[in-house]
């Protein structure tokens, strides 16, 4: 017989263990912020930030001088990452760099595409979800870090050229080779706000069980499910405009492709995925800021905030 008490209490002493490894003053980046940042990012004025545009270019300037406002040094000379694919087109990464406090040479890649698909004669595509509100959500992490450190270095990584083939991922690989081995993680936010009727966040992992032991994955687990929004493991096969989807095969996604993580997971690195999957809005017109759950958008990216505090205080090292 399960004696549902003792679960119970269980459950609540690791979920209790869990939240007292998060910081102390709690999480101190400006909700209001967040939300001004997807909005800018997702305004016509953008225009859709499509790889190699000036909408593009616009919202790289954007997102190097909000960096520096939040005083984060970028990874090499420039936060700029130059890099050319199908012969004569380029792009360029953004990457920002939070040194670590206990393990300053090993890094957690925390990454989000700044890119879109444009606009067309009739329609600007502004991308709102799909990835404004990742790249947002990665500004607004880095004001909290620099605030409150991580043991681990955190790597920024503001990806061009996602809608493409993921090729400022693959780039970025390329680069940084040196780094590859001393990488324990990425986590990789692709579409956190969903459309208005979004309620859950979801996510895929890869290989966490060679970061966390038992007591480690249980206490993210108890994380996962305390928060103001769930966190469910796994994605729907496909709803919305999946004809335009990202690796779409027999009219289903296959979500370890999906994003930039899958770079990382290509080159042996653990990763997480988080996001919501394919909703109507998804690559219309309709993806703007007036079509994002403002209110989920702001737990899950704090809910993703929080579980990044608590890996990096579990990872083995």
């Amino acid at each position: 017989m399960i004696f549902w008490p003792l679960l119970i209490l269980a459950f609540v002493s690791v979920k209790t263990m869990a939240e007292q490894m998060l910081p102390s003053r709690g999480l101190v980046y400006s909700q209001q912020q967040l939300l001004s940042h997807i909005k800018t990012l997702a305004s016509d004025d953008f225009s859709g930030r499509e790889t190699a545009t000036r909408g593009n270019e616009k919202a790289r300037v954007y997102i190097i001088d909000a960096l520096k406002q939040l005083d984060v040094a970028p990874l090499g000379q420039t936060y700029r990452h130059s890099f050319s694919y199908k012969g004569d087109a380029d792009g360029a990464n953004v990457i920002g760099f939070i040194p670590g406090t206990e393990f300053p040479q090993q890094y957690i890649v925390l990454s989000a595409h700044f890119d879109h698909i444009g606009q067309d004669a009739r329609v600007i595509y502004n991308g709102a979800d799909d990835n404004a509100s990742g790249t947002a959500a990665l500004l607004s992490i880095a004001e909290q870090v620099k605030q409150a450190p991580l043991r681990y270095s955190l790597i920024l990584l503001f990806t061009d050229g996602e809608e493409v083939g993921l090729v400022g991922a693959h780039a970025f690989i390329r680069s940084y080779q040196e780094l590859i081995v001393k990488i324990k993680l990425n986590i990789n936010l692709d579409m956190i706000a969903g459309d208005r009727k979004t309620k859950k966040l979801r996510f895929i992992s890869k290989d966490m069980d060679t970061l966390l032991d038992d007591r480690a994955l249980k206490m993210w687990a108890a994380l996962r499910q305390s928060g103001e929004i769930p966190v469910k493991k796994g994605f729907r096969s496909g709803v919305g405009n999946i004809s335009r989807s990202k690796s779409v095969v027999n009219n289903r996604i296959r979500w370890r492709a999906a994003s930039d993580h899958y770079v990382f997971y290509k080159a042996d690195i653990p990763f997480i995925y988080f996001g919501v999957g394919t909703h109507k809005n998804y690559h219309t017109g309709r993806d703007d800021f007036n079509g994002i759950n403002q209110e989920f958008y702001l737990a899950a990216t704090a809910s993703i905030c929080r579980q990044i505090y608590l890996l990096d205080r579990l990872m083995l090292n």
